[in-house]
């Protein structure tokens, strides 16, 4: 029996309230839903939380007292509710009534006039209720992100949190081995999809489809990868016949980048789960890529020393450049989060360093827009590692940093990745 789509979607966006990934918990969630209500299911939690600071200011407003720590899945439900108000083409009426509906699935039927309540009011004096809340709430970002984003991108700030208030782009990287970036536009034309031009090997598309109406998809021609991430293949610049090790792999997008660019490659990662996505990449577009299973703190025992001409490293990190993608960061992530991701990622550099040949480059990438992850982590590394010295990326991607470049995220264009070029010198 399928569980309403809203409840539901409450549901999960108090999970993550209460501290649980987004990842691990929406496929289950997902399953108990009927099939022609899984998009709105997604567009009420991913959207949701996109928005959350800023609907957790608005709820501060229109509830008369805090709700008991047992009943915050209300909080949850008025949140999605006043992004379905807001943000979708239901109407109003329908909106509501769909909400207060939920308080007795959700095992809170006295909650009913509560939600209705808060509801109208929302409709009534929605400018009202937007003019008092904070900046940080304004833009949607959690205090301590916006504190930090504040001091590092002044100039930046907004179009940092409007990037990470919208919906992603929806990107391919086209195997240009196999078809040209013109041809397959052309074919993506016929089939009455429209899509501008991304970088150099990929397209936009100015509406999501699913994979299955994308031409030759199954057939390898194409992948789905932000603009900003196929800038990695691109940075390292694999020539044909080079060992590549991307140490941190799954899924694989950049690892099969690499591999059409004609590199041989090794793609290590932690998941056994994930790694299998590697693997069905690769197969679906034809290539040979090596899956070893490691925590990549470990690979300098596990594979042998000094035995790749490359590497990809693209830690773990905050996801802070990703926030569209990943918008439960809005609402899990603790600033107290950084520091443990950075000393992982320190550990992470160290390790493979050793796996990397002399005369050798290791590209280090983030999702992140923090530099406590980026070049605070290259500076340490460079400072500790007498055998380490900056390269010049091969072109402009981002804004200039002390030691690589950072994308800054837009609203049409690519994800906030920061890149890094590390060189070993020859004896």
């Amino acid at each position: 029996m399928t569980v309403p789509v809203r409840a539901v979607a409450a549901s999960l966006l108090d999970d993550v309230a209460q501290g649980s990934s987004l990842n691990k918990i929406y496929s289950r969630a997902e399953r108990s839903v009927a099939d022609s209500e899984q998009p709105l299911l997604r567009e009420l939690v991913y959207g949701s939380l996109r928005l959350w600071p800023l609907y957790k200011g608005v709820t501060r407003q229109l509830l008369e007292r805090p709700l008991k720590t047992k009943d915050a899945v209300l909080e949850a439900l008025l949140i999605m509710a006043m992004y379905e108000l807001d943000e979708l083409a239901t109407p109003d009426y329908a909106s509501v009534s769909g909400a207060v509906d939920c308080c007795e699935q959700l095992g809170r039927p006295w909650a009913n006039r509560l939600i209705n309540g808060c509801l109208r009011r929302y409709q009534r004096d929605k400018a009202t209720l937007l003019e008092s809340l904070g900046d940080s709430e304004r833009a949607a970002l959690p205090g301590w992100l916006h504190k930090l984003l504040s001091k590092s991108y002044p100039d930046q700030l907004d179009q940092l949190a409007d990037a990470s208030r919208r919906r992603p782009p929806f990107t391919l990287r086209i195997n240009t081995e196999r078809i040209s970036v013109h041809d397959y536009r052309a074919l993506l034309t016929e089939a009455g999809i429209d899509a501008r031009v991304a970088g150099i090997s990929g397209l936009t598309l100015e509406q999501p489809v699913p994979v299955s109406q994308l031409p030759y998809f199954h057939d390898g021609f194409v992948s789905v990868q932000d603009a900003s991430a196929q800038l990695a293949g691109l940075l390292l610049s694999p020539q044909s016949g080079m060992t590549v090790l991307d140490a941190c792999a799954a899924p694989g997008g950049k690892a099969c980048h690499l591999a059409e660019l004609g590199a041989t490659v090794t793609a290590a990662d932690i998941s056994e789960d994930r790694l299998v996505k590697v693997d069905e990449n690769a197969n679906r577009l034809n290539l040979s890529i090596t899956s070893v299973l490691s925590d990549g703190r470990n690979l300098h025992e596990v594979l042998a020393p000094a035995s790749f001409d490359a590497i990809l490293l693209d830690v773990p990190c905050s996801a802070t450049g990703v926030m569209r993608r990943n918008p439960d960061v809005k609402v899990i992530r603790r600033k107290s989060d950084i520091d443990q991701f950075a000393a992982l990622q320190s550990q992470l550099l160290h390790s493979v360093w050793m796996l990397l040949k002399p005369g050798g480059r290791l590209l280090y990438a983030t999702c992140s827009v923090l530099s406590q992850e980026n070049d605070a982590i290259v500076g340490r590394f460079l400072d500790a590692e007498g055998t380490a010295f900056s390269r010049i990326l091969p072109q402009t991607v981002g804004e200039t940093t002390t030691y690589g470049q950072q994308v800054i995220p837009s609203a049409l264009g690519g994800d906030g990745l920061y890149y890094a070029l590390l060189g070993k010198p020859t004896p």
